[in-house]
């Protein structure tokens, strides 16, 4: 049986010395350009990226939405 599956993905990076702890870049290619950001800068920069999997569908044929921040 086959089975409905949903990925999101979820990109966010930047740099503590020129944006503290908000997110600068929010594109695919966020740790890339963190990384290039410390290459050029020497600033300490972060990244994080989100997989999220929903198996299934929520009853009307669509998957289930997010409902974290």
């Amino acid at each position: 049986m086959p089975r409905t599956t949903y990925l999101a993905k979820t990109f966010t990076a930047g740099c503590f010395i020129c944006h503290g702890g908000d997110a600068a870049w929010h594109s695919a290619n966020a740790q890339a350009l963190a990384a290039r950001h410390h290459d050029l800068t020497g600033h300490e920069t972060w990244c994080n990226i989100v997989l999220q999997w929903t198996y299934g569908e929520h009853g009307d044929g669509e998957p289930t939405e997010d409902k974290t921040e």
